[in-house]
């Protein structure tokens, strides 16, 4: 039994956008759980850390990133992107599809498809580069799915899948809708690419029209995946739906500022989530969730704290799964993170408030420290944890 006690915190957020900020200076894990939230924690403990005053967020949750390989992209032709996530604050990654394998027919039929989504998951299930979570596997909805293929990706795990190739001129025959039905009766959640065409040329478009037809829980990419559907449709499916919504840092600037608009007017916080939709045409982006949590933070004027949750809890409520929160009985992924040396904050909320990016100082997944002193892709924060 292994076990770790983080002291000297300065603030903590939760992950949980109802209750973002908690006031709490200490965690205390057990075989990689999270066991308590306290002040003055003191339980005995194989390792302690110091964290010297410094913030402590969840791990970051990429809602929208395209893995193919281990850490190989094919998409920028580059090894390790994914050890460079985790540098970047990124315990989780959430597949919205294996479309970059180099030679797979696009559209894939049926039969390639399937096989593509269990191949994937069954490889990244054995595989966990630098610690990181892989949630791969994501069946991508093509014509001729049984609802055997969908008995078949349920016994294997897979938890996601995705619009993105369906020919919604096949729409009146019903079969989407059955896709819908059959993916939500095995606990399933949809996806669909939203707004124009992606960097394949053969994704179909979607917007209001599409989604109010399909009904999916999450709009992939909502503000751009790189182009946005029209922004009066895009404040109707917040005003007016309960989907999950995404804003990915590859996509539309002026969009992700509207979309931070109508959440506000509409008090629609816990339905958006923080995605990069990377690796592909934008390229391989290590501080991308920070960025877009920057970006909504200090052009967005949403309270940093809020926005962390974006990326981090309501990614994983909105995937049904246990990560991104720092709760009891939570897997305990955590970064420990601090404004830069010359940044005018006071600390690594007000980086964000102020549209700066902090420094992280730790990284740990699962209750195992994976960056210690410093990150790799960012400069050092001013004051670093330090482990006794």
């Amino acid at each position: 039994m292994s076990s770790l006690l983080i002291q000297n915190i300065g603030a903590l957020v939760t992950g949980d956008i109802d209750k973002p900020l908690a006031s709490a200076d200490s965690i205390y894990v057990e075989d990689g759980v999270i066991r308590a939230v306290g002040k003055n924690l003191s339980q005995r403990a194989d390792s302690v850390i110091d964290a010297q005053g410094i913030t402590a967020i969840p791990g970051l949750v990429d809602s929208h990133s395209h893995p193919s390989i281990g850490e190989y992209t094919p998409a920028q032709n580059s090894l390790s992107w994914i050890t460079n996530y985790m540098h970047g604050g990124v315990t989780a990654l959430i597949s919205a599809g294996e479309l970059h394998i180099p030679g797979l027919p696009l559209p894939p039929d049926a039969r390639t498809a399937l096989s593509l989504a269990l191949v994937t998951k069954r490889c990244y299930d054995n595989l966990r580069p630098s610690g990181v979570k892989v949630f791969a596997g994501t069946l991508l909805l093509v014509p001729g799915l049984s609802e055997k293929d969908f008995d078949e990706i349920a016994a294997a795990g897979i938890r996601l899948v995705k619009f993105i190739f369906y020919d919604y001129s096949l729409l009146p025959n019903g079969e989407a809708e059955r896709y819908v039905r059959w993916a939500h009766a095995r606990g399933i959640k949809v996806k669909i690419h939203s707004g124009g065409v992606s960097r394949s040329g053969v994704s179909q478009i979607a917007g209001w029209e599409i989604v109010s037809r399909i009904k999916p829980d999450i709009i992939g990419h909502i503000t751009g995946g790189p182009i946005p559907m029209a922004e009066a449709e895009m404040i109707r499916i917040v005003a007016e739906t309960d989907h999950y919504v995404e804003s990915c840092s590859s996509g539309n600037y002026r969009m992700a500022l509207v979309l931070a608009r109508a959440v506000k007017q509409h008090n629609a916080y816990r339905r958006v989530l923080i995605g990069t939709d990377t690796p592909g045409g934008t390229g391989i982006i290590p501080r991308g969730i920070l960025r877009e949590v920057s970006y909504l933070s200090s052009v967005g004027e949403i309270p940093p704290e809020k926005v962390l949750c974006m990326a981090t809890g309501n990614v994983g409520r909105a995937h049904g799964l246990d990560i991104g929160f720092i709760q009891e009985g939570r897997p305990a992924d955590i970064v420990l993170l601090h404004k830069i040396t010359g940044s005018v904050a006071e600390d690594a909320l007000d980086c964000f408030a102020k549209g700066d990016l902090p420094g992280i100082s730790t990284v740990i997944i699962d209750g195992e420290v994976r960056v210690a002193g410093r990150s790799q892709q960012t400069p050092p924060p001013e004051r670093a944890a330090t482990h006794k």
